[in-house]
């Protein structure tokens, strides 16, 4: 019997399958849902900004951002499964390599550790590429729900590392010099995203 997308099962599901001992879902999964957590509670900031007549100046950024953030909730949702999947694929492709000549085997190996990174590179990127979104709503969003402005960048922030994370530990497989050198310059991107919504928070946020 086939299994329901993770977007089908309850909470209640999702985590027993997180805790179980099966090793899919598992970290690229927790991820994928900090993303799609992180893009609903901004997406809810926008409504409330974009319905509240003391921010009619930014009602037009925060309605383009709630169907930004609308959209890139479901990516979220649809990459925790193709993440669980991928690995479930790398796990098999590496059982069944075993007896495959040396060099069949080291070729057969990295391609299955790069479609792993597939999931959490786009998790990364996605949310990377929203930063400046989340941002401008902690600075101009509505200010009776800052404190879910900022635990929505938050999760965020938890997301991109969580991913880096993902990226980093398959990357240590692949031995693909160019591959790797663009990879690492992509993590420092995202890292650099980080930083500068990071300044935000700390710098020119205030409860």
């Amino acid at each position: 019997m086939e299994k329901k997308a993770f977007r089908q099962r309850t909470i209640d599901e999702f985590l027993d399958d997180l805790g179980s001992r099966t090793p899919a879902p598992g970290g690229g999964a927790a991820a994928g849902l900090l993303g799609a957590q992180a893009c609903a509670l901004a997406e809810m900031v926008c409504h409330l900004t974009a319905s509240n007549k003391a921010y009619a100046e930014f009602h037009d950024k925060a309605n383009e951002y709630a169907g930004l953030f609308n959209m890139a909730r479901s990516i979220f949702l649809d990459l925790m499964d193709e993440d669980a999947q991928n690995f479930l694929e790398l796990m098999d492709t590496l059982r069944a390599i075993h007896s495959l000549p040396l060099e069949e085997r080291q070729l057969k190996q990295v391609e299955a550790f790069k479609k792993a990174i597939e999931a959490p590179q786009q998790m990364a990127q996605t949310m990377s590429d929203l930063l400046p979104s989340f941002t401008n709503l902690l600075l101009k969003g509505n200010k009776n729900a800052l404190s879910d402005s900022i635990i929505a960048a938050q999760s965020a922030i938890a997301c991109i590392h969580a991913s880096i994370i993902n990226v980093k530990i398959n990357l240590k497989y692949i031995d693909d010099e160019f591959y790797e050198h663009e990879m690492k310059d992509t993590i420092t991107t995202w890292e650099n995203a980080v930083s500068a919504i990071d300044a935000v928070l700390t710098y020119q946020v205030d409860l």
